[in-house]
């Protein structure tokens, strides 16, 4: 009896942990968690690209790097990129991408580059 129990237990495990959270496709602009959705207009790659590296590079090494963030189009939502180096290059720019919600609060998981 204990046997097909735990037997039993084993299979629930088994399939909570194969349960994913759904893929969508999200839209925005790949910015920086300091300047949020100040930077969700054309021309700001650079400013983006220095808050996510940090200040030390241009004179300023009180300026600690950022975390990365995707702004949502309209600018209401932002989530936190869980795996940055999927984004790096596009600093600054609207992507479309293929995500799942993260683990923490609004946060996401790039899972695909849909286009630039």
């Amino acid at each position: 009896m204990k046997t097909w129990i735990g037997v039993g237990l084993a299979m629930v495990v088994v399939c909570l942990g194969t349960i994913d959270a759904k893929t969508t496709a999200l839209g925005g602009w790949v910015s920086d968690e300091s300047c949020g959705r100040a930077h969700i207009t054309p021309g700001n790659e650079s400013c983006v690209a220095k808050c996510l590296r940090g200040g030390a590079s241009v004179g300023h090494p009180e300026w600690l790097p950022q975390r990365m963030v995707l702004v949502s189009d309209d600018g209401r939502t932002i989530w936190l990129v869980e795996n940055p180096d999927t984004l790096i290059n596009h600093a600054g720019l609207h992507v479309l991408v293929d995500a799942k919600y993260g683990r923490r609060a609004n946060s996401v998981r790039i899972l695909r580059l849909r286009s630039k």
